[in-house]
């Protein structure tokens, strides 16, 4: 039997350690809250009270009518916005368990996704999420209690699947997102897409027209660098062929690194121009430095 890719020693040290951050840092601007600028995540929809215009205010917002009545400017005010979603959807089929320094994919994702979590909880708000796997997607539903969010962080640092039964696209895990995601939801990817096509660009083209959407590409050296071990037997996760190659040919690795550029440069620049927030996560980089890089 496979071991757990973490602990629950290990989330609740990832817990400890953002709540720590946090103290350390103030209530607002979390290196782990994402796309969220601060603790409040925006302005809510229900009015609070009206006040004279000041210099920096939302002119959007300006009340005509009692700016009429009174003879000067005035402008809404309106109840923060609390409890707002971030929905997870983390990557566990075979490909992610994968990993030649640090840690496997699967482990890092894993990791990323509790300290976003427990960030969001910090910030007073749900998170909801979808394992995918051999097997099929594992959703679960949103949930603001740290023991019902630990459910999906446990299914996340699970061992890998033991079935062999297919697993299902990314694409395939969004199908339904649109149904399950609310208004203000925040959405973030964590994987290595490097099996992914098509079908999931169209996906998170139509989500980003209502989600923000952050996507974490996982990424293990050898995903760039071909290591010079000599004479190497590789076999993909999804097939039983064993392909034989001699990676000390210096010609092979260089055209090696040449392809897995342009392959990432290519995803990249598609998740940019669709909208989608991309950072690379790599398993042998100190997890803290790279978080810090979100949006």
């Amino acid at each position: 039997m496979s071991a757990l890719l973490l602990s629950t020693a290990d989330l609740e040290q990832l817990h400890s350690l953002t709540l720590a951050w946090r103290r350390a840092q103030g209530r607002a601007g979390s290196r782990f809250a994402g796309p969220a600028p601060s603790l409040y995540r925006g302005r809510g929809m229900e009015l609070k009270d009206m006040r004279p215009y000041q210099a920096g205010d939302d002119v959007r917002h300006m009340d005509w009518r009692a700016t009429a009545r009174s003879g000067r400017p005035m402008t809404k005010v309106f109840h923060e916005e609390r409890q707002r979603l971030l929905h997870l959807v983390v990557d566990r089929r075979p490909a992610m368990f994968f990993g030649t320094r640090g840690e496997l994919k699967a482990a890092r994702a894993a990791r990323a996704a509790a300290l976003l979590a427990f960030s969001a909880l910090a910030q007073q708000e749900r998170v909801s999420g979808v394992t995918v796997e051999a097997g099929g997607a594992r959703p679960f539903p949103p949930a603001r209690e740290l023991g019902t969010v630990l459910r999906l962080l446990q299914a996340c640092a699970a061992p890998a699947a033991a079935t062999g039964a297919p697993a299902p696209t990314l694409a395939q895990a969004l199908s339904g997102a649109e149904r399950a995601l609310e208004k203000g939801a925040t959405l973030c990817l964590l994987s290595d897409f490097w099996s992914e096509g098509p079908a999931l660009l169209d996906r998170l083209k139509a989500l980003r027209e209502r989600y923000p959407i952050t996507a974490l590409q996982l990424l293990d050296p050898a995903d760039e660098q071909l290591p010079d071990a000599g004479l190497l037997r590789l076999r993909a996760p999804d097939s039983a062929a064993v392909h034989l190659i001699d990676s000390s040919n210096a010609t092979l690795r260089a055209a090696y690194a040449a392809a897995m550029k342009e392959r990432r440069e290519a995803l990249t620049q598609r998740f940019h121009r669709i909208g989608v927030h991309w950072r690379p996560l790599r398993t042998d980089r100190d997890m803290l430095k790279q978080m810090e890089t979100l949006p």
